[in-house]
């Protein structure tokens, strides 16, 4: 069965000028460059790129122009920001706009620090609200709280409109638990692209990826190896992108990944603050990682 969001799914970054403007130009080149690989959708607005900090009208002119550049060609999931508390959130995902967007993708409110039941009540409440279906998002490390899997598996069985779960913990038990009791229909996707394989070898349905903004094609055919239960092949395929991803979150999110597109040629560097543009040292080690690929990836010429 075929499912929603299976495969590879790109956290696209969001580039910045020098002066701090958002840079269109990259931002286009960005969009191009996953919407036409082999990547089978994007998500737009989420913390890779930078969506936190971005005023709600730069929110969506971004979500607007990648959904006009993107021209249909993959599906386009919306990072939703659900700070404030349940009723705030509920007003904003009222005065949506969900033309052109496939889905909606929401972790917990971060600080706040709910229990299980209290969130079990706020996606409840946003999923009777949505006009589009909701992938949960559980993301420990920026929200302070881990969605238990239990909770999951509640929310799956009794709110039709939250059809997956991006899962961005290591905790592979916790991982199998909500597989075996969620329903077959529900999407499990990994939030780290180290993770991604391991997941998908338990039941996994596929990535959604930071390293994808670099090399989406490259992904998207190794999480197909891995969907079609090629898991060994899968992982030979992504081996020699482990020294990359050994250092790409060493100075944080998107930082090195931005730093990987600028030196690839995709778009410029530039972070807002309080993140910063990737340090000399990083941007060495990066260079390395990147020519180490490229002389694997292309036969020697006699």
């Amino acid at each position: 069965m075929s499912k929603r969001f299976q495969g590879l799914g790109v956290a696209l970054i969001t580039p910045f000028t020098a002066e701090g403007a958002i840079d269109f130009p990259g931002l286009e080149r960005m969009v191009h460059h996953v919407s036409s690989s082999k990547a089978h959708f994007l998500l737009a607005l989420g913390s890779t790129g930078e969506a936190l900090l971005m005023s709600v009208e730069e929110q969506r002119r971004v979500l607007d122009f990648v959904m006009e550049v993107n021209a249909g060609r993959l599906p386009v999931v919306a990072g939703f920001d659900a700070q404030g508390g349940t009723d705030a959130a509920v007003e904003r995902i009222h005065q949506l706009d969900p033309k052109g967007l496939s889905a909606l993708l929401i972790s917990p409110p971060a600080y706040i620090k709910p229990s299980q039941a209290g969130m079990v009540a706020h996606f409840t409440a946003l999923a009777e609200a949505s006009p589009l279906p909701i992938i949960m998002y559980n993301v420990p490390s920026r929200t302070g709280v881990t969605m238990a899997p239990e909770t999951v598996i509640s929310l799956a069985q009794s709110c039709p409109a939250l059809i997956g779960l991006k899962q961005a913990c290591d905790d592979m038990l916790a991982f199998r638990e909500i597989r075996s009791g969620v329903p077959e229909s529900f999407v499990l996707l990994s939030g780290d692209d180290e993770n991604a394989i391991p997941m998908m070898a338990m039941g996994g349905d596929g990535l959604v990826s930071v390293i994808g903004n670099a090399y989406p094609d490259a992904w998207a055919s190794a999480i197909d190896l891995a969907l079609f239960g090629s898991v060994k092949e899968a992982e030979a395929n992504l081996a020699p992108f482990q020294t990359m991803l050994g250092c790409i979150f060493e100075e944080g999110n998107p930082t090195g990944i931005k730093a990987v597109c600028e030196l690839l040629g995709l778009c410029g560097p530039m972070t807002r603050k309080p993140l910063v543009a990737a340090s000399g040292a990083l941007r060495d080690a990066l260079y390395t990682a990147i020519a180490a690929l490229d002389a694997i990836q292309t036969p020697a010429q006699d």
